[in-house]
């Protein structure tokens, strides 16, 4: 049985080390991987560097994690932007459980919070090259508004209307 809660600082190393894995799971071996290893040490070093700060401190944000037998399957954060709007953001989930419906379980944890923190719109962006993450996220219903280069990546930005 998997249980979404909020993070704890003892789950720091373990979330971080399956945000990386997560980014290489969809590079390695790839031209990206040396762009997307960059981008997982700028990860790393901004906000998943101090996650309590950046998440639960903050008001209206909130950092869960997904937990199975004492190991850490699945993230997600969310960032106040403004009054009306959050950002999701550092969604992922371990490859031995993908396809199983915990991405959809985070983003229904998301949006239950959202909608209690009374904002009226959720946004998010990824890169293109994590195909089932844009398929999952549009088919929850977030809809793609623009598309930008980020190196030799392509950023894909979606919002969804609560």
């Amino acid at each position: 049985m998997i249980n979404i809660r909020t993070f704890r600082p003892a789950d720091a190393d373990a979330v971080r080390a399956l945000f990386a894995r997560g980014q290489l799971d969809f590079a390695e071996g790839t031209p990206l991987e040396a762009d997307v290893r960059h981008y997982i040490e700028h990860s790393l070093a901004a906000d998943l560097s101090d996650i309590p700060a950046n998440y639960l401190e903050r008001p209206r944000s909130a950092f869960w994690v997904a937990e199975q037998d004492s190991a850490i399957k699945g993230t997600v954060g969310v960032q106040q932007v403004d009054d009306s709007e959050a950002e999701l953001r550092r969604m992922s989930v371990s490859a031995s459980i993908r396809r199983r419906g915990l991405g959809r379980r985070l983003l229904e944890t998301v949006e239950d919070f959202c909608r209690r923190e009374g904002y009226s719109r959720i946004a998010l962006s990824t890169v293109i090259h994590l195909e089932p993450a844009v398929k999952m996220y549009a088919a929850y219903g977030f809809e793609a508004t623009r598309q930008e280069p980020y190196g030799p990546m392509t950023v894909q930005y979606f919002v969804k209307q609560l």
